[in-house]
């Protein structure tokens, strides 16, 4: 995708819906993974991100929200272990 093919998000994803940011806050950038079908009718994911992120962001907002997500998901699991002992 070139710099110069870029919608508006809402444009690109149109019907989907996202929780709104907090009050007074600005958005600057998104970081966006799509899950969709493709032209075939295959599930499949999309990546895009809004310009203005440079690659060292993208990259530490990635990995932070991976870690996030890992400690979520392993709180979950053992939570569940312990509700059964």
């Amino acid at each position: 995708m070139e710099d110069d093919d870029y919608v508006p998000v809402g444009d690109a994803l149109s019907g989907l819906t996202v929780s709104p940011l907090p009050d007074g806050w600005t958005a600057l950038g998104a970081i966006i993974l799509v899950k969709c079908f493709d032209d075939e009718g295959r599930s499949s994911w999309a990546f895009r991100r809004t310009d203005g992120l440079n690659d060292e962001e993208l990259l530490g907002a990635l990995m932070v929200r991976t870690d996030l997500l890992r400690r979520e998901l392993l709180d979950a699991y053992t939570d569940d272990d312990e509700d059964e002992g």
